[in-house]
């Protein structure tokens, strides 16, 4: 492939020898300053549309379609990235804001105790709303170096057009959690090539495509920390540290089918996230169920920690303090706010509870009780020293942008209501028991596996197909009256167990092959990977993710190996037949006697299908039914 050999070049001979940033042949270094840098740095609201609309947030392949944005997005994020790393609107700086260098940003400065982590909140009940004035901020930057650039194109009828895409600007998301359209990649192509050939002001120039990497200028060894992370001079996904272990080159290939075959998994957590989560503490992050002691143990942050993980395999997005040095950083929690405005107009009542810090970030001791009303630092909402709060960050529309499938949250009825369950429904749902059966009712045919078929075909030692393109087992493998058991693997373990990042993944039996390729393993069912710091602040909350188990266990009431859903039939199967497995961020497999905290359990819970497809189905009482590990 073209961009393979692109890679190459580059790993070879350098990107400052090849390329830079997009020449316009005159100074613009003006763009990049403050008007006056003695003022605090505020994060404001973006201007309405000269028809008094709210800008909505697009697709990054909806962006792509529109040649005019789509030139300035990528024209604006290049000269970002290019800025200074001295200046603190550069790029290097912003994404610093969230892990290192762990220096003071904006003046504001660090509790005692505190000074090895970054501004950013996990394991807290402000997670969600931390990131909304954060991607504002970043937003904004991009806003106005965009209408700068529409301004240099020297063809009046050019550059109002360029002028008009500029005044609506605002960033996209990815939508990690849908098929890509047919003949497109799961990662997006826009982000997979080094070099790129861009229309300009200055006409069509080869520069960096700023969406493959952030180059460091200059490279802090010492403020990136971990070897040999810190020697790249980019950053990386799924480094190809076979080619070269001082300058690998990102397999972004391994990343989209890597991230692909999480799909199933991630819509079913998703899926349950929407239909059983509503209160706002479990909604929101990660230690808010191990420590009220509750049996539902799913939230927004664990499954955001999902694409981390997998997109980043050892490179700089599986690294909570330089992940968000990566440029698919913001194109995911752009996506993760989506998701977060879907939930929050569903449940508008539904809001922060007092919770304690699981974790120490560069202002807030772990430990330390957050609200509503905490300040969501360093982010001022004013010049006098206002900071914003998870209350003045709840809707979108403060900020100045919406969600195609939201709207304003001021203005979401229950027509809006319906419309965006039976979205989701259709999204996340298709592979539970609702939406097995809306396929069957859709089909002459069915789909299903033969009984009879499979049992000729398949030993007692069944290896399940859950990726997607896997057939689908009979509805009526799992439905009794309109209702069938929802079944959950729960992990639970010390926001510190590791050195970083790992993943337990989960095999019918034992694993094989090597780790680099369990998540395509036929034997594989899922994993839940845990996005976590280093060890330095001795903290010991605990988090927690799921896993759904009920696909898998439908696939195998329908070749025979149980013969229901029932507890009865599930609880010895799983207790004989699922292996845990812990592998760490360099593929190394740990004995999970060494996994700090480390908790399995799995629970079930009864769910009733609803009569129509603009409703969510019903959960019951989570029941805990098996401890697998502790």
């Amino acid at each position: 492939m073209k961009w393979t050999v692109l890679v190459t070049m580059v790993a070879c001979f350098g990107h400052h020898s090849l390329a830079q940033t997009y020449d316009y042949g005159i100074d613009t270094s003006h763009f990049a300053k403050r008007q006056n840098s003695a003022t605090r740095i505020v994060v404001g609201k973006l201007p309405l549309a000269a028809d008094g609309s709210i800008p909505v947030r697009p697709d990054i392949r909806d962006l792509q379609k529109n040649k005019y944005a789509w030139d300035l997005y990528i024209l604006s994020l290049s000269m970002f990235q290019y800025i200074g790393q001295d200046n603190p609107l550069s790029f290097y700086q912003i994404a610093g804001i969230h892990g290192v260098p762990f220096k003071t940003w904006n003046g504001v400065e660090p509790v005692e105790g505190a000074s090895q982590s970054g501004y950013c909140t996990h394991s807290s009940v402000l997670f969600p709303m931390w990131h909304r004035p954060y991607l504002a901020l970043y937003e904004q930057q991009l806003y106005k170096l965009a209408n700068g650039i529409a301004g240099l194109f020297p063809d009046p009828t050019e550059r109002a057009q360029y002028q008009q895409a500029a005044a609506t600007f605002r960033i996209p998301y990815w939508d990690w959690s849908i098929m890509a359209p047919q003949g497109q990649t799961h990662l997006p192509e826009a982000l997979w090539s080094p070099l790129i050939s861009q229309y300009g002001p200055n006409g069509v120039q080869n520069i960096r495509n700023p969406l493959y990497s952030y180059v460091f200028h200059p490279l802090d060894v010492a403020e990136l920390i971990w070897d040999p992370i810190n020697k790249w001079n980019e950053t990386k996904r799924y480094p190809d540290m076979g080619f070269s272990k001082t300058a690998p080159p990102s397999k972004n290939e391994q990343a989209s089918s890597a991230l692909l075959a999480k799909l199933p998994e991630l819509q079913q957590r998703l899926f349950t996230l929407f239909s059983n989560y509503h209160d706002y503490n479990s909604f929101s992050n990660k230690a808010w169920a191990a420590s009220q002691n509750l049996s539902t143990m799913e939230s927004i942050e664990s499954i955001h920690d999902v694409i981390h993980v997998v997109s980043g395999g050892k490179g700089h997005m599986t690294y909570v303090p330089l992940s968000s040095f990566d440029p698919l950083f913001f194109l995911h929690h752009a996506m993760t706010d989506r998701l977060i405005s879907m939930w929050q107009v569903l449940n508008p009542t539904a809001w922060v509870a007092p919770m304690a810090a699981g974790e120490t970030t560069y202002t807030v001791l772990k430990g330390t009780i957050e609200t509503s009303t905490t300040p969501l630092t360093p982010f001022f909402a004013s010049v006098d020293g206002t900071f914003w709060t998870s209350d003045t960050s709840r809707t979108t529309e403060t900020f100045g942008y919406v969600y195609q499938d939201v709207g304003a949250h001021a203005k979401f009825n229950e027509e809006s209501r319906q419309a965006l369950v039976k979205k989701i429904n259709a999204w996340y749902g298709g592979s539970s028991p609702m939406g097995l059966r809306a396929k069957a009712r859709q089909s002459l045919t069915s789909r299903s596996l033969s009984r009879t078929r499979s049992r000729k075909a398949l030993t007692s030692r069944y290896r399940p197909d859950i990726k997607l393109n896997a057939e689908s087992p009979a509805v009526d493998a799992a439905l009794t009256d309109g209702e069938y058991f929802e079944w959950i693997a729960n992990v639970q373990v010390n926001v510190e167990a590791l050195d970083g990042s790992f993943t337990v993944h989960f095999f019918l039996d034992e694993a094989s092959g090597d780790g680099r390729s369990w998540f395509t393993d036929p034997n594989h069912i899922g994993s839940v990977p845990i996005f976590i710091m280093n060890r330095n602040t001795g903290s010991l909350a605990k988090v927690s993710g799921t896993l759904p188990l009920t696909t898998t266990l439908m696939k195998l009431v329908s070749v025979g190996q149980i013969s229901s859903l029932s507890s009865l039939e599930v609880v010895p199967f799983l207790r004989e037949r699922l292996r845990p497995v812990v592998l760490n961020r360099q593929e190394r497999q740990i004995p999970l006697e060494q996994v700090e905290g480390l908790q399995i359990d799995i629970s079930s819970s009864r769910v009733t299908i609803p009569i129509n497809d603009t409703e969510f189905p019903a959960w019951g009482r989570s029941t805990h039914q098996l401890h697998l590990w502790r």
